[in-house]
């Protein structure tokens, strides 16, 4: 059975280092986006959905499409392709190791808003990971097995979300360079929020955030079809 993390835990952490991405999230005003919504929704409904759409009062309509909005980002957002996230946030803390520092696996707890994992690496790793594993992958025992060699490595690293009683942590599988090994790179997505009648969201999902969040309008006031056309939307976009 795979021991309790936190028996396993050693006392010894190590700071991080903290290394600068390009792309940052667009702070995105909500007017600017409502209005957008409701042009996808009056170039993507024939003549007689919008008549229907008319009998919405514009207050109604404005407070659906703003209740949209941030679902609409976290649908879009937690299922876009890698290539098109921005740098996301940093995430930073201390890192604990479940034997001697800097050797073998180890973990770093999560913020509260933690979304999608953006990029993470060791400092001892070839390269950063971007897709992380979940408690029930058959990938996240293997982990755990007593021969070294089918655990993630520097060449072949891993990194697992799991749920402690101290809230989500990220471990990472594994490294070898010993104590002055530090985290080189730790960026994940927040839920999206609206803060001060703005949204930050990845620059390159804007679009279809927007046509995403026009299907959600579309399908709460019963044009079906629309928002089925409106969701095509959403996939090409994705796909580009």
């Amino acid at each position: 059975m795979r021991p309790s993390m936190l028996v396993y835990v050693s006392k010894a952490v190590r700071s991080w280092k903290r290394t600068k991405i390009r792309r940052v999230m667009k702070k995105c005003s909500i007017a600017e986006l409502k209005r957008r919504v409701r042009i996808a929704l009056d170039q993507n409904m024939v003549n007689e959905q919008l008549s229907a759409l008319g009998d919405v009062d514009t207050l109604s309509l404005d407070d659906i499409i703003a209740e949209e909005l941030p679902v609409a980002a976290r649908i879009v957002e937690n299922s876009a392709p890698a290539h098109l996230l921005d740098g996301g946030k940093d995430f930073s803390g201390s890192c604990g190791w479940h034997g001697a520092v800097g050797y073998g696996s180890g973990f770093i707890a999560l913020p509260k808003d933690f979304m999608r994992l953006v990029s993470f690496r060791m400092s001892d790793w070839s390269f950063a990971v971007s897709k992380a594993i979940k408690e029930d992958d058959p990938l996240y025992e293997v982990q755990h097995s007593r021969y070294p060699g089918v655990r993630g490595n520097p060449q072949s690293p891993v990194v697992a979300i799991v749920t402690q009683p101290v809230g989500q942590v990220l471990e990472f599988f594994s490294c070898t360079a010993g104590e002055n090994v530090y985290v080189k790179r730790a960026r994940y997505l927040p839920f999206p929020k609206v803060v001060g009648g703005n949204m930050e969201l990845c620059e390159k999902l804007i679009d279809p955030i927007v046509y995403q969040a026009a299907a959600n309008v579309a399908l709460s006031i019963g044009n079906a079809d629309a928002a089925t056309g409106l969701g095509a939307k959403v996939k090409t976009l994705l796909e580009q």
